[in-house]
């Protein structure tokens, strides 16, 4: 079977330059095994983990607005239906904890409504904690992480590192500034300030990984740490040689997968492409020149895999 005719026959949902990669470079579908930490992709910075007893929700985004509401400030509202099928859908009743590495709207609009809908504690920056208030939640349920400082959520340690954001709009980095008092939605993408910008370290006795849900990171952001995966996102990539320097050698990490490479105005409903401007098959192109025994690996879209065996 041609990697194109695997591509339509297995991921179905996608269409676009660099996915005939992305669907090779799925990771396998394996039998669940005792301790093993699992990993389910759902769409642009949006990863569920699970390891059997306790999970955790990155940035979860599922509303997607289209592009004319969010670039005429339209008013943004979560979809609250969406939410509770994608809870459905992942598992992910009874979630230990949301977190929000920043608070742009595709990352934040619907974190308050998943934290809720599945008795989950929020965690992320004081930005983030005033969406959580606007949305309702009360103080238990709020958590102000502290850069540098774990927190446990059951064999999981949490840590926030303070980073950076990518320029990732027009050469500019979109919505600077903090969100100083409770946010309540509808609110336009505007009102969605980035807040503190943080990447997620996760440590589990069956491996470790970082989230970064911004293509840059900050000067020092991953001194004396390491990892053996990175969920690197895309957009806003201007060099790959760049990040893989400050992300990928300085964690001393050995697989990456790419996340936030979609097109986040287009709904889940319909079939995933890439952002333009990702240069996804440019990606793959310049990490098997530049890192050639460096693995990169995909997650199919809404399917759950082993990202480390705990046997």
């Amino acid at each position: 079977m041609g990697v194109r005719t695997r591509a339509r026959s297995l991921a179905g949902d996608l269409v676009g330059a660099g996915l005939d990669q992305v669907v090779a470079r799925h990771l396998p579908e394996t039998p669940l095994g005792p301790g093993d930490l699992r990993a389910t992709w759902f769409g642009a910075a949006s990863v569920l983990l699970d390891d059997g007893r306790t999970r955790l929700l990155l940035d979860p985004f599922v509303t997607r607005p289209g592009m004319l509401r969010v670039g005429l400030g339209f008013p943004l509202r979560p979809d609250g239906v969406g939410v509770e099928r994608w809870l459905d859908r992942l598992g992910a009743r009874g979630t230990a904890a949301v977190l929000v590495s920043h608070s742009h709207y595709d990352h934040l609009l619907d974190a308050a409504v998943f934290a809720r809908k599945a008795d989950a504690i929020l965690v992320g920056s004081e930005s983030t904690a005033n969406v959580g208030r606007g949305a309702g939640l009360p103080d238990d349920r709020i958590r102000v992480a502290q850069p540098w400082t774990p927190m446990q959520f059951g064999a999981f340690e949490v840590t926030f590192l303070p980073s950076e954001h990518a320029p990732a709009l027009l050469g500019r980095v979109p919505y600077p500034g903090a969100i100083p008092i409770p946010l309540r939605t509808p609110a336009p993408a505007r009102a969605f300030r980035m807040g503190a910008v943080h990447g997620i370290r996760v440590r589990h006795p069956a491996g470790s990984l970082v989230h970064l849900a911004s293509a840059q990171v900050g000067s020092g952001t991953f001194r004396d740490t390491s990892a053996h995966t990175v969920l690197l996102a895309l957009a806003g990539r201007a060099s790959t040689e760049r990040l893989l320097e400050a992300v990928v050698d300085a964690l001393g990490a050995r697989r990456v997968i790419p996340i936030h490479w979609d097109d986040l105005f287009r709904s889940l409903a319909r079939s995933l492409r890439p952002l333009p401007s990702v240069g996804l098959a440019g990606f793959f192109e310049d990490v098997s020149r530049l890192r050639p025994d460096l693995e990169v690996a995909t997650l199919p879209m809404g399917q759950p895999r082993t990202l480390f065996g705990g046997g």
